[in-house]
């Protein structure tokens, strides 16, 4: 009978058992140095490599951001230069190519 009664039995519905979760970088970074702040106090020559690298990548950041404004800085200046540049050369051009001209016949 338990072989027969095993044909007609329903199917359980699928059920799936799904954790949202949340990922914050800042919180997970701060995390992370308060631990190499407590941990890392000791003079272990590959927690000072660890700083190291991680100050390196925090200035690199700061660095990009600051080279950023240089470079919209030095952008706007050599486009300047070449606006005056072509304004001079028009100048030169409508006032003396004549002169040129003449001098040539």
């Amino acid at each position: 009978m338990s072989i027969i009664g095993g044909f007609f039995k329903k199917q359980k519905h699928a059920s799936f058992e799904y954790k949202p979760r949340y990922w914050d970088p800042a919180k997970e970074d701060l995390e992370q140095r308060i631990k190499a702040a407590k941990g890392e106090a000791g003079s272990d020559p590959e927690a000072m490599k660890r700083r190291i690298a991680k100050s390196m990548r925090r200035g690199q950041k700061a660095s990009y951001r600051k080279n950023r404004g240089a470079n919209k800085r030095s952008t706007i200046l050599l486009l300047g230069i070449i606006i005056a540049l072509a304004a001079l050369s028009y100048y030169m051009l409508t006032v003396y190519l004549p002169q040129l001209e003449q001098l040539l016949k």
